[in-house]
């Protein structure tokens, strides 16, 4: 099993560790952390750990052993090994990084500890890096000559016993129920899966990872399997095996497309004519009613990479919500929904909906409508005329989606009770619960938040607004509060001398709050009568105090 996960991350990296000699008289000193010793090198010029890490804070991260990289890894990115400061053949590959932070979050939360904040996987290099460390010390991986890449047999005999299907890389296919070989357990599936997941992260073919799906958790049909798509798998060996056949490694046997049938296809997202279903990967675009896409899209784009790029355009009209339907019109049209291999048009309807709605504050920008948007050229029949009513997400369902989109700090999620603030400010039409849309403008309100709180007091340690950096933000916003207002607000949020970054989203939210109410006042008034009514300051000192 460890064999197979080496040889398919060399797939991916095509490591190749040279040792380095140094001359006599360099400035490289021993290793002296314990927590260090054994990784395969033995002198570094930061004996006291690089600048801007906790040395004692990555020993304890260490001992944790939540990962059988997580040494090689923090050691060498900590107390690197003596070398020039360039030389990326010293430093962790990127995917070494990703797989020890996926392997420890749930084991340094539960311990308390956080991921060291200057440590970011996306910074460190992809390849000509080391990957990992074996027994006898770090080791090249070599790729072998015509092997084949070894992958578990699936049995023939099932049970028939359908179940859901519980392994999270695969809870978004079409179908939702699975049938296992006797014997087997989605446990063990979801091992099996993830030692070829790397191949799907590298994105060789985006229909790799619905075919490992459709071989590993057949659909359940009357309890017996449906057999996998032959173009399914064309489609994804076709991507894949180029890259490798570049390593010496030929297709595994047991994804052999001339085993499966053309019959099933539909099932799977595939039309007759070729086209092929796949989920949707443009974050602008998920957690709509549907959540498969077609590649080429309505406009042309060859994939979902050009059609994000091209539709990021229209991401600051999105943000201002000029209309409700904007952002989904434009997902139908780049990431179109698809229905057995085929994209399904936004109705003429649709388009001149959210045109209307839109085109006014895209004037005031100097913006004109895109020529290849044009209403005209919309179908009037066969045609999605509006979006379904989407699901809608109370305060705990938001805090679930909000942890799982990573906008946590530090491990830790935003509460319960905060939630509760951001849905009320969201809540348009105070149903109690959000749609997609509102939910949308709720994580873009967080994301700017968490960012301001990440690079600008996240490096005090407890991570803590102080009252002065709050003070500011306060002002910066416009909040208009005087000085009695803002100490009673201070000492509502405040724990250990500061506010972390879960009350600072809520004092902040809260305010947000309090300023639209006051502007709703204002709207409903009969006449321009701001003379007469109360001051924004009035009224935030009336309702905190």
């Amino acid at each position: 099993m460890t064999h197979f996960f080496l040889v398919v991350w060399s797939l991916l990296l095509s490591l190749q560790w040279v040792h380095s000699r140094r001359d006599e008289g360099t400035n490289c000193k021993p290793v002296t952390a314990s927590f260090c010793q054994g990784v395969g090198y033995t002198t570094t010029l930061h004996p006291n750990g690089v600048q801007g890490f906790n040395l004692q804070q990555i020993g304890q991260i260490v001992e944790t052993a939540c990962s059988p990289h997580v040494a090689t890894l923090m050691c060498r990115v900590v107390v690197p090994e003596c070398s020039s400061e360039d030389d990326s053949r010293m430093k962790p590959c990127r995917a070494l990084c990703e797989k020890v932070k996926t392997d420890c979050e749930s084991a340094l939360r539960a311990k308390g500890l956080l991921w060291p904040i200057k440590l970011r996987c996306e910074t460190l290099p992809e390849t000509n890096c080391v990957q990992f460390r074996s027994a006898g010390g770090l080791e090249p991986i070599t790729a072998g000559t015509g092997q084949e890449a070894p992958v578990i047999s699936v049995s023939q005999t099932h049970s028939s016993a359908c179940q859901p299907i519980t392994v999270p890389v695969c809870k978004d296919m079409p179908y939702t129920v699975t049938v296992l070989p006797e014997q087997e357990t989605q446990d063990n599936i979801a091992v099996k899966i993830n030692q070829l997941y790397p191949l799907v992260k590298v994105g060789c073919s985006s229909h790799l990872k619905p075919l490992l799906c459709s071989v590993f958790l057949p659909e359940c049909v009357s309890g017996k399997p449906r057999s996998p798509c032959r173009i399914l798998c064309e489609k994804a060996k076709s991507g894949c095996e180029p890259l490798m056949n570049k390593f010496g490694f030929t297709w595994p046997e047991d994804l052999k497309c001339t085993a499966f049938t053309t019959e099933s296809c539909e099932h799977y997202g595939v039309s007759s004519s070729g086209g092929i279903c796949e989920p949707i990967t443009i974050p602008m675009c998920q957690g709509l009613s549907y959540n498969e896409t077609l590649v080429p899209n309505l406009l042309g784009h060859t994939s979902q990479r050009e059609a994000f790029t091209k539709m990021s355009f229209f991401n600051s009209m999105v943000q201002t919500v000029c209309s409700v339907d904007i952002r989904i019109f434009l997902c139908r049209v780049y990431a179109p929904q698809c229905e057995a291999g085929q994209a399904q048009w936004p109705c003429r309807s649709f388009c001149e909906r959210a045109r209307r709605d839109c085109e006014g504050l895209m004037s005031s920008f100097g913006v004109s409508w895109p020529d290849e948007l044009q209403c005209s050229s919309f179908p009037e029949e066969m045609c999605i005329s509006e979006e379904k009513r989407p699901e809608m997400l109370n305060a705990e369902e938001v805090v679930a989606k909000l942890e799982a989109g990573g906008y946590s700090v530090y491990g830790k999620p935003l509460t319960l009770s905060t939630a509760r603030l951001l849905l009320t400010l969201m809540d348009a039409d105070k149903s109690g619960d959000l749609d997609v849309a509102e939910f949308f403008q709720l994580e873009y309100s967080v994301a700017v938040i968490r960012r301001e709180y990440v690079e600008s007091y996240g490096s005090r340690n407890p991570p803590s607004v102080t009252e002065n950096q709050f003070k500011k933000a306060v002002a910066a916003r416009e909040f208009h509060l005087d000085d009695e207002t803002f100490r009673v607000l201070w000492y509502e949020y405040r724990s250990q001398g500061g506010i972390d970054y879960d009350k600072y989203v809520a004092a902040l939210t809260k305010l947000q709050i309090l300023k639209d109410r006051f502007k709703a006042h204002l709207l409903n008034l009969p006449c321009d009568c701001q003379v007469a009514s109360f001051s924004i300051k009035q009224f935030m000192k009336s309702a905190i105090v």
